[in-house]
């Protein structure tokens, strides 16, 4: 494997992780925090505040899921982000508006606009999102800056972090910048410990975390014999 990567061949991999987990991890943070969403929303004097952004979302996820196998036309595109923005204006106090955020950042992927998806992240992190969500920002932010060629700051941001069962897919990601700054042996124990915390029960995941790990280990030995010499 190479020492590092160009920065067209970092944004590329990234393109297509996301393409890989995008909308999937989305859909997980809904399912995983949904439940909390709608009971929030019926507390209180946010009940019909939290109502109106609730149907406010559930007209742009209409958007995103009426054609699934479907890539979104411009149109499209362009009405997912004018609802999340009025998400994020109106209902920032929301999950909603933080899941929205979350959409737009991919759509701002797909149309090779890093800085904006970036930007996008970083609004979720900090505007009081929940865990969960901040968690999934964190990891795709650091994903972006890797893209971006900011690898030393793509890897600050996910060391360190208690990821609850986000801990395989962090653990791959520190596997992944440290390959491209050419630490092997970070990237093995990573990509290891991406192994061992991996829940799924996903064969193809599992199969791409062994690939990484036994590239990662032969310059690992490599470099162990090189300093006993």
């Amino acid at each position: 494997m190479a020492d590092h990567l160009s920065e067209e061949e970092q944004i590329e991999a990234f393109k297509q992780w996301w393409v890989d987990n995008g909308l999937k991890l989305v859909a997980a943070a809904v399912i995983v925090i949904g439940g909390t969403l709608s009971w929030q929303g019926w507390q209180g004097s946010q009940q019909e505040h939290a109502e109106q952004g609730s149907a406010i979302y559930s007209a742009m996820i209409d958007v995103v899921t009426t054609e699934a196998d479907q890539p979104l036309s411009d149109d499209e595109k362009q009405e997912i982000s004018a609802i999340a923005d009025q998400l994020k204006e109106d209902f920032s106090d929301t999950g909603y508006a933080h899941l929205s955020a979350l959409l737009k950042a991919k759509l701002a992927v797909d149309a090779d606009d890093l800085d904006q998806a970036a930007s996008e992240l970083e609004w979720v992190l900090n505007n009081d999102s929940a865990d969960d969500l901040k968690l999934l920002a964190t990891l795709r932010l650091a994903r972006i800056e890797a893209a971006k060629g900011n690898t030393d700051k793509a890897l600050a941001l996910l060391e360190g972090q208690e990821a609850g069962k986000m801990t395989s897919a962090y653990e791959e990601a520190k596997g992944d910048f440290h390959i491209i700054l050419g630490h092997y042996e970070a990237a093995y124990t990573s990509y290891q410990a991406a192994i061992d915390a991996e829940e799924t029960g996903n064969s193809r995941q599992m199969s791409i975390l062994r690939l990484k790990l036994s590239q990662a280990k032969p310059a690992s030995e490599a470099a162990e014999t090189q300093g006993e010499s």
